[in-house]
């Protein structure tokens, strides 16, 4: 509560962020030198000014001496003995350009301009990272360098490739440059190489890769100084390669004659999409798929079903086992850039501009298996962007979404929460549950011949299945052994590996059964 914290904006020139009203212009608001005036540059001005003790201070020191003044958009010398401490907003290294800034931000007393920020020694830099690096600000790549050298005598070209990306990404080199040049020759040394291949083709082919490892982190070759990819005999440059991707993620052959092979419930489903998306509406599923039921193998028939016809398909889960279950499947988070510790204002890490929107435009549908594994404030950040990206106000901007999985199983996790919290966390209690509509899967694929033994597992999941010590589910009678002492033990064995000396060495026999020991309340029983 004491001392009051003034958070100090911090932006690369001309990219501040700037609310307006809907009935303003763009030319208007540029023209209005009222929209310029921030935080960051009315500290520049100030340092301009004459005798003035900001001159010697560095720009979280401002707010101790200087009062900000949101109406006039103006600091003002403090003229109480109220106590006001000032923290730069926090900048990952990620962020490039906008890091280095805020290190020299950090350092240099007094700037008057961005222009001083970039000048050490009356030599003007073209980054502030070389202004940072020149200030001797940044560590050196020693450390990096050696890691490369070990790795062009130990690993292949391949890894070596993808040991430089990853270091791009993650350890902010100050020289990349430098360490390019140096390891170029590693790096392209599996390519093939005849006396018509020259330097820029192999150069062209290398920022290529590299770049292909960098998307999948949300980066891009252009963010780092390295040489500029040419696309010179490259037809494909129009297409953006995240759509390229998408386009080339082959069905499986079984997929494409799934539809005929879908059960009841599953084609009942199926023809529900799908009327949809033939008839260019928007429409958001929740398809209801216990354990067992073949939830799948109708996403499969779904995907299969689009792709078929040149449609692009986003396909997500909550999860990464669940993800790998789907042709072209990734994680929700991945896809999407949304949060990790998503609020109710948030937004996914999207600009309008970028690829990534391009092929949201371009999708027909979006599938998110798990779903209800995922934090509502997840999901509706996802639906504010599809709406921002897409300009259509209607839910998911207009796109056709299939989420499905099993409210029985796993809830949203909640650190420390209490049961209603996970609920409250739950989509249902999304406003988007509204306007959802719920596909139900109800029979069970893998006990079709046994329906008893189903109906009992739906019970126990719908959570009406009678219960005895706290909540312990009582198992039934014609699913247990009485325990009897060892005999019992041999007994299931027996049960579950007949003639087990006759079929030990049969793979097929073996991996077709096994003996489960979850944590249950014995009974003087054993369970099969």
């Amino acid at each position: 509560m004491y001392p009051s914290v003034e958070r100090l904006q911090i932006h690369l020139p001309n990219q501040h962020q700037v609310s307006f009203y809907d009935h303003q212009t763009i030319p208007e608001i540029l023209n209005d030198d009222y929209f310029s005036r921030i935080m960051l540059t009315k500290f520049f001005a100030l340092n301009r000014e004459e005798n003035q003790q900001s001159r010697h201070l560095l720009y979280r020191k401002i707010p101790e001496y200087y009062t900000w003044h949101n109406k006039e958009k103006k600091w003002r010398r403090r003229k109480t003995q109220r106590r006001s401490i000032g923290r730069i907003y926090t900048v990952s290294p990620s962020e490039g350009e906008k890091f280095y800034l805020g290190i020299l931000l950090s350092n240099v007393r007094g700037p008057i301009s961005w222009d001083d920020l970039l000048t050490v020694n009356v030599v003007q830099y073209s980054s502030f990272k070389q202004s940072a690096q020149h200030r001797g600000l940044l560590e050196s790549d020693s450390s990096i360098r050696e890691c490369l050298v070990e790795a062009s005598v130990l690993r292949l070209p391949c890894a070596l490739r993808r040991l430089f990306a990853t270091i791009l990404i993650f350890c902010e080199p100050t020289d990349v440059r430098s360490l390019w040049d140096e390891f170029f020759s590693y790096m392209v040394d599996d390519y093939p190489s005849t006396s018509t291949i020259t330097a820029l083709v192999l150069t062209n082919r290398l920022l290529r890769d590299i770049n292909d490892i960098l998307l999948q982190h949300g980066k891009q070759i252009t963010q780092y100084d390295l040489p500029a990819l040419t696309h010179e005999n490259d037809n494909d440059n129009s297409i953006p390669r995240v759509i390229q991707e998408e386009l080339s993620v082959e069905v499986p052959r079984e997929d494409l004659c799934s539809v005929a092979r879908l059960n009841n419930d599953q084609s009942k489903s199926f023809k529900c999409i799908m009327n949809i998306i033939d008839r260019r509406e928007s429409g958001v599923f929740f398809v209801d798929g216990p354990g067992r039921s073949g939830k799948i193998f109708l996403y499969r028939a779904i995907i299969a079903e689009l792709r078929n016809k040149g449609h692009i398909v986003l396909v997500t889960a909550s999860s990464r086992i669940a993800a790998t279950l789907l042709p072209g499947g990734r994680t929700a988070h991945s896809r999407f850039k949304i949060s990790i510790n998503a609020e109710p204002s948030s937004i996914c890490n999207i600009s309008k501009q970028s690829d990534l929107a391009k092929l949201i435009r371009q999708t027909m549908a979006i599938i998110w298996d798990e779903a209800p594994m995922a934090n509502k404030e997840s999901v509706q950040s996802l639906d504010r962007t599809l709406r921002d990206i897409l300009a259509n106000d209607m839910p998911f901007g207009g796109k056709v979404m299939v989420m499905g999985g099993d409210f029985r199983q796993v809830l949203p996790v909640v650190p420390k929460g209490s049961k209603s919290q996970m609920i409250l966390a739950s989509i249902v209690k999304s406003h988007l549950w509204a306007s959802t509509k719920i596909l139900h899967l109800r029979q069970n694929m893998r006990s079709s011949n046994d329906h008893v033994f189903a109906e009992y597992l739906m019970r126990i999941g719908d959570g009406i299945e009678p219960t005895i010590h706290e909540d312990f589910v009582r198992i039934q009678a014609n699913m247990t052994i009485p325990w009897e002492g060892e005999t019992s033990l041999h007994k299931l064995i027996e049960e579950i590996f007949p003639n087990l000396q006759s079929h030990g060495w049969d793979a097929s026999y073996m991996v077709e059964r096994t003996i489960l020991t979850p944590e249950i309340m014995m009974c003087n029983s054993l369970m099969i």
